[in-house]
């Protein structure tokens, strides 16, 4: 048994040898392996650190877009910023620029008169006064016949009122002069 057991000694011996190199042999598949599988392993960590990011990033878009909802939301709710101007006004409604007439002061004509005939109304003598101031100067019941005077051709509401409170002014400062026109004697 002895010799059977020195024979196989060699044998054993290259079957150390031949396990000792596959063990060898295989731990350096194994480390290939391990290099191979730790390239993924750290493609897969940056990739995680990425998605963490993005999720970061996403985040703070979705509370950007939240507030520029709730900005927009407020501006649709505040119709008064957001409401277009008027049109602008049809030719018809345009201001147009007073037209003016004129009227030549006849034999004995006064203010009056004249504001009767142009408006219907004498009261409104003292717009044809202040356009004509010039003309005719202090004195307003002091006109000559011949002259022509300017007028406007429609009067506002607001000018038809100024000039009837002008006209009670100068009658309550005048109250004791003659209201007829100094007149030579036909």
């Amino acid at each position: 048994m002895r010799r059977e057991v020195l024979a196989l000694l060699p044998i054993v011996g290259l079957s150390a040898a031949f396990v000792v190199n596959q063990s060898c042999a295989t731990k350096s598949a194994l480390e290939e392996v391990e290099k191979e599988v730790q390239e993924p392993k750290e493609n897969i960590a940056q990739a995680k650190e990425n998605l963490r990011e993005s999720r970061n990033l996403l985040g703070e878009a979705r509370r950007i877009l939240e507030s520029a909802k709730s900005k927009l939301e407020s501006h649709i709710a505040n119709k008064a910023a957001h409401t277009p101007p008027p049109p602008p006004p049809a030719e018809e409604e345009v201001a147009k620029e007073p037209e003016y007439g004129e009227v030549k002061v006849g034999w004995c004509d006064t203010l009056w008169d004249i504001s009767a005939r142009i408006y219907g109304n004498s009261l409104y003598w003292p717009s044809i006064y202040n356009l004509n101031k010039e003309k005719i100067g202090d004195d307003p019941w002091i006109l000559t016949q011949g002259w022509v005077l300017k007028y406007k051709t429609e009067l506002t509401e607001e000018e038809k009122n100024q000039a009837i409170k002008e006209a009670l002014e100068w009658d309550l400062k005048f109250k004791n002069r003659p209201r007829s026109p100094k007149c030579p004697p036909v």
